[in-house]
């Protein structure tokens, strides 16, 4: 009912939620599992209301008061991303949702998938942002915030009489321009906080690193939309300081959890996130699927959505922290036989494979992969041609069957529309 005049003042909701937020990791989590479990409770009860869910509690034959703890939401079935996609576009059908945000996915898993978000919810989550920022030490009102150009974009850092004033300064970085006219813009505006698609960031230092390319190392980083692996994260850290964030969460539910500079491990944000891992069977573990439940969004939920990256995990104290994130890889190694083999089954070796910064695999037919490569000249102690040799061997004994392998040796690889790379591009059916 409210929702035209909560969209007009989403600024004013953005302050009000930020207040309320935990801006420091605790070093006792009794105070915010306790906030979470009330959390949870309330989502339930305005969740069994809408019929989508009520259809499914009633057939895992559970009741709202049955879920207690965030644990307990494991009673209920996971959520998949089809299952929201067709719920989501039935939804916008309604005129009542006409004053919400209709936000869309990049694609990078294919179809793009929009999601209804109430102004209440978009300004949570906009705020849940800013507390990933204020959770590494920088201040988003005072300080110079720069991104990739979206959609929604504008082109100079003073826009309002807010930013005039110095609060809130946003530019924004042409992604899309020659890397020469990336660095330049960087320098001019010398940003405290830098964020943009891991890929985009990727060419960008690679282009850096090559050339001799200064460019200005703002206080804090975040490489967005794709896992930051070992090798990228030490070429981020040698081109733009050591301020590296990795906050991992999706364009549906937000920024769910945050690993700070040389910590090693994710910490969720429990008051507004729970967090669950299931294994392959669809049971709960410490190892397996990521499955994500936002606290804030309780006017259209998520409850228990299924990202599709994997995890590993530790518990301490009744608290999940997060050890290791495997990235969505969206597609497969395909055999004539109908079998497959996923990503996740050869990441061991690219992830030891320090000769290789940046990899991106083709399949054109059933027996022959192309692979795109970035080589790591200023470390790697072996030639492009042994490093393909032995790359060769240890692939082909990963796979069902072997493949003639063929190598493109790039300076960089071009992100794909969404300024993501997609691992494997398969090409056959």
């Amino acid at each position: 009912m409210f929702e035209n005049l909560e969209k007009k003042l989403v600024n004013l909701l953005i302050f009000t939620d930020l207040a309320k937020m935990k801006k420091k990791i605790p070093e006792d989590f009794s105070g915010v599992k306790r906030i979470q479990d009330r959390r949870v409770r309330r989502l339930v009860r305005k969740a069994y209301r809408i019929p989508f869910y009520k259809e499914r509690f009633d057939a895992a034959g559970v009741k709202p008061e049955d879920i207690r703890t965030g644990a307990d939401l494991t009673r209920l079935p996971l959520l998949h991303k089809e299952e929201l996609r067709a719920w989501m576009k039935e939804e916008a059908k309604n005129p009542r949702y006409d004053n919400w945000y209709h936000d869309t996915t990049s694609g990078s898993s294919g179809e793009p998938l929009m999601i209804l978000l109430s102004p209440r919810e978009k300004a949570y989550m906009m705020a849940n942002w800013f507390r990933v920022m204020m959770l590494a030490g920088y201040n988003p009102f005072l300080g110079k915030t720069m991104s990739r150009k979206s959609a929604h974009s504008v082109s100079a850092g003073y826009d309002t009489a807010l930013q005039r004033l110095g609060i809130l300064r946003r530019g924004f970085l042409d992604q899309y321009a020659p890397e020469e006219e990336m660095i330049r813009q960087v320098n001019e505006y010398k940003p405290d906080f830098l964020y943009m698609n891991k890929t985009e960031l990727m060419r960008l230092c690679l282009y850096c690193r090559q050339h001799g390319s200064k460019i200005y190392q703002p206080r804090f980083f975040v490489p967005t939309g794709e896992k930051t692996d070992d090798i990228a994260r030490r070429l981020f850290k040698e081109v733009l300081g050591p301020g590296i964030i990795d906050s991992y969460g999706t364009a549906e539910t937000g920024a769910c959890m945050v690993k700070i500079g040389e910590s090693p491990e994710y910490v969720v944000h429990n008051d507004s996130f729970v967090v669950n891992i299931y294994d392959d069977n669809d049971r709960p573990a410490d190892d397996g699927k990521i499955v994500v439940t936002p606290l804030y969004k309780t006017d259209l939920p998520l409850i228990n959505y299924s990202i599709g990256d994997k995890a590993t995990s530790v518990t301490r104290n009744g608290v999940r922290f997060i050890t290791g994130v495997q990235g969505r890889m969206n597609d497969f190694f395909r055999y004539e036989t109908g079998e497959v083999t996923t990503f996740f089954e050869i990441a061991p070796i690219i992830a030891h494979c320090t000769d290789i910064l940046q990899i991106r695999f083709i399949q054109e037919s059933y027996d022959m992969i192309r692979i795109q490569c970035v080589y790591n000249k200023e470390e790697s102690e072996r030639t492009r041609d042994e490093v393909a040799a032995q790359l060769t061997a240890d692939l082909n004994r990963k796979f069902k069957h072997p493949f003639r392998i063929e190598y493109d040796w790039m300076d960089s690889i071009p992100p794909d529309e969404n300024g993501k790379l997609r691992m494997i591009v398969c090409k056959v059916k």
